[in-house]
């Protein structure tokens, strides 16, 4: 584990020299990164591999996960520094919705910490940093409200995307951050079942909005290259993992849920594929699915929380007499997603590794000072 640690301080050190030498443009949505990181370890990695999350396998890629949670927090750090932060993350009122990415990963991330290292010192460190992260929370909670208030007055509802709903996803990432850091007494029980409840109330006038936009405004398909429009059963999956760790709803209703997250799942791929396919005719397989896009790991995480949701949905039914084939349907489903996770994931990574590479550096131009001359009178 030293020796892990050592590797992981190295490579932190390097990030951090690379970060320094470039331009602050770290997208607002580089968060999702951690997000599917996260869902990953917590799901699929343990259904593909069967490894705990004691292993030093897992400890190995939470570990991997944090160092590039302190690259992501440099870039930020950066775009601060150089006054650059409200212009790149917050000016657009739509593109704001994205720093629910960092609170979502940050949110997961945390608890695959305290769920993978469970000692004193670690959890001191991670309940410092839940607090924060509760604050960039309401924060973010701000700029949620003031984003729709300059949306109906800008008229900018022909930009909204699925990007929106990252509202309800930070939301239920922090109603499973509290539950899982800070206990799980009646009082914590209420906050998480509040905070889930505003998180479906942000879904449903997101999401209307969404609908709005699509039925109200021209668009073409393939001119759109973003995929965050599967943040539409992406949300429903997260709320669905968070009221079964709070034991929110009954069994019977989270089976709905999960229902209605798969019909969503099912309409919104459909889209996706159609899109991909008219993208590929008219851009070329380079272009089309070849070019590293942040926005994709948003679909990443999507398919890995909705394999989380089934997972944790055939635990909770594991106990009780369940139908044979709706078993089975279930089980295949999570069979599916999670391949589809750890191929889509590995396309990603040589994708990300390939858009790093030659990524190019800017180099900042030294500012030449005026030396002060002192004037004298004239007698």
């Amino acid at each position: 584990m030293l020796i892990i640690l050592m590797l992981a301080c190295i490579i932190v050190g390097l990030m951090t020299t690379h970060t320094y030498r470039r331009k602050s443009d770290m997208p607002t949505a580089a968060g999702s990164i951690l997000m599917v990181g996260g869902i990953f370890i917590q799901g699929a990695w343990g259904e593909l591999t069967g490894l705990s999350v004691y292993s030093y396998a897992t400890s190995a890629l939470v570990i991997l996960l944090i160092a590039i949670w302190i690259y992501l927090l440099l870039g930020y750090i950066t775009s601060i520094r150089k006054d650059e932060f409200y212009a790149i993350h917050l000016a657009d009122p739509v593109g704001r919705f994205a720093i629910g990415t960092w609170i979502a990963g940050t949110s997961i991330l945390l608890i695959t910490i305290y769920t993978s290292f469970p000692s004193s010192w670690v959890y001191e460190t991670v309940l410092i940093l839940a607090v924060m992260t509760i604050g960039l929370w309401i924060f973010f909670m701000y700029w949620v409200v003031k984003s729709m208030i300059d949306i109906a007055k800008m008229q900018a509802g022909r930009h909204v995307h699925g990007i929106v709903l990252l509202a309800t996803v930070a939301t239920q990432s922090i109603a499973m951050l509290l539950y899982d850091i800070f206990g799980h007494s009646e009082a914590m029980l209420i906050i998480c079942r509040l905070l889930i409840g505003w998180g479906l109330v942000l879904y449903v006038v997101l999401a209307s909005l969404m609908i709005y936009r699509y039925v109200r405004y021209a668009w073409n398909t393939a001119d759109q290259s973003q995929s965050n429009n599967v943040m539409m059963y992406g949300a429903l999956a997260i709320t669905g993992v968070a009221v079964i760790e709070t034991s929110s709803w009954t069994p019977s209703s989270v089976s709905i849920l999960w229902w209605i997250s798969l019909a969503v799942l099912l309409v919104v791929e459909c889209i996706e594929m159609i899109r991909a396919v008219m993208r590929i005719r008219r851009n070329g397989w380079k272009t089309a699915v070849g070019t590293y896009d942040v926005t994709q790991w948003s679909r990443i995480f999507t398919i890995g929380i909705f394999n989380l949701f089934t997972w944790r949905l055939i635990s909770m039914n594991s106990s009780s007499i369940m139908n044979a084939s709706l078993a089975n349907l279930q089980m295949s489903v999570m069979i599916v997603t999670a391949g589809m996770m750890v191929i889509l994931l590995i396309w990603q990574c040589v994708l990300s590794v390939d858009a790093f590479v030659h990524r190019p550096v800017v180099a900042e131009v030294p500012v030449q000072r005026i030396p002060h001359v002192h004037s004298r009178k004239m007698k």
